[in-house]
């Protein structure tokens, strides 16, 4: 083999090698934006697989590791989901959406220590994401630390005012301080700004009944039930405030629904509910 051969050999080994990298770069974008297109079209599991291969390809794509985790959290694999998120915060240590991303994540694994950090942090670099503080509330509500919660919470309210998921959940956090007043107050704002929300309407429903104005909270119960017909704690809390207003036809009523949606899993709880019919109907 002359010299002249073995430097062309040389040559065109360095141009593939130098070339190669990009190349490998340019198919896991490729991967990557199928990935979104899948995702756009609601095709989760194709999508996941180009992510996963996006990330393969190029292990320092943080835009994939995201839109991976991203995936697999829609996917309820939670514990895939914050591996992934925990990846894009090792190569982008300033991304808040993954810092809370990863938090609420952890909020579901039960792993409220750790949902606390990464929350804090996603708030430190984002202030003005209000999911963030009420993701915060809960883990700190979750870990029996409910007066830390209402702190958060009153801070987060001042700064964002219109924010229905933190007035939420104040008015629960405040609620379970006995400050049914004050939860009332949040709670309303709550509703008026998402009067379809079941869950916020059932939580005003609840603190209106803590300062007994039964006859405030009974259209809010109704309105529940209207998502949630058999819902027994919504049964009997409703016949409970008609009991409350003297209103003892009404009240029987939805005793006796309640009576037919527990009496399958909890005689006791059926039994009780008897007992009160059964003491209206003597009255």
């Amino acid at each position: 083999m002359t010299k002249a051969t073995w430097a062309a050999i040389v040559a065109g080994f360095l141009l593939w090698s130098a070339a190669a990298p990009i190349a490998h770069a340019d198919e896991a974008e490729a991967h990557y934006q199928l990935s979104l297109a899948h995702k756009r079209r609601g095709k989760h599991e194709l999508a996941i697989a180009e992510a996963r291969e996006a990330v393969r390809l190029r292990p320092d794509h943080a835009a994939a590791h995201f839109t991976l985790a991203s995936l697999l959290r829609l996917t309820n694999d939670f514990a895939g989901a914050h591996a992934a998120f925990e990846r894009v915060i090792a190569l982008s240590p300033n991304h808040a959406d993954a810092y809370a991303m990863s938090g609420a994540v952890l909020l579901r694994l039960d792993r409220y220590d750790d949902a606390v950090v990464q929350l804090r942090k996603a708030i430190e670099l984002n202030p003005d994401d209000a999911t963030n503080y009420a993701n915060l509330g809960v883990a700190l509500r979750k870990l029996g630390k409910n007066a830390e919660a209402v702190q958060v919470l009153e801070d987060a309210a001042r700064k964002l005012p219109n924010e229905a998921d933190v007035l939420n959940n104040l008015g629960v956090a405040l609620r379970r301080e006995r400050r049914y007043a004050d939860a009332v107050t949040h709670l309303t704002r709550a509703v008026e700004l998402q009067p379809t929300n079941v869950d916020m309407r059932l939580n005003l429903a609840i603190a209106l009944r803590g300062v007994e104005r039964f006859e405030d909270a009974v259209p809010h119960y109704v309105k529940v039930l209207e998502a949630r017909a058999n819902d027994p704690e919504v049964l009997y809390d409703l016949a409970n405030c008609y009991e409350k207003l003297g209103k003892s036809t009404e009240a029987i009523a939805i005793y006796e629904r309640y009576v037919v949606a527990v009496r399958a899993r909890d005689g006791a709880a059926a039994d009780r509910g008897q007992a009160r019919i059964q003491a209206l109907r003597a009255q």
